[in-house]
């Protein structure tokens, strides 16, 4: 988690004049936001695809359309 000094330095008011509890409300939305992207990005990182998804594309070929390429899509020679 960001440490609060480091995101209250980093926000600059360019208008209006925002109360203390305004302030403290826009830190906890950035702190949460921040916090739920790196939670998201560490989901991502430890999901990989599955082994019988990745064995896929070993075991089969592209279909080619012809007469008798259904038969002879797995023999090579015959196409």
């Amino acid at each position: 988690m960001i440490p609060e000094e480091s995101i209250e330095t980093g926000i600059k008011v360019v208008a209006g004049n925002p109360t203390a509890a305004e302030l403290a409300a826009v830190i906890a939305i950035l702190q949460a936001t921040h916090q739920e992207q790196v939670c998201a990005t560490k989901r991502q990182v430890k999901q990989s695809a599955s082994s019988w998804k990745q064995n896929t594309t070993r075991f089969r070929n592209d279909l080619r359309p012809g007469v008798g390429q259904w038969r002879a899509q797995y023999r090579p020679g015959l196409d």
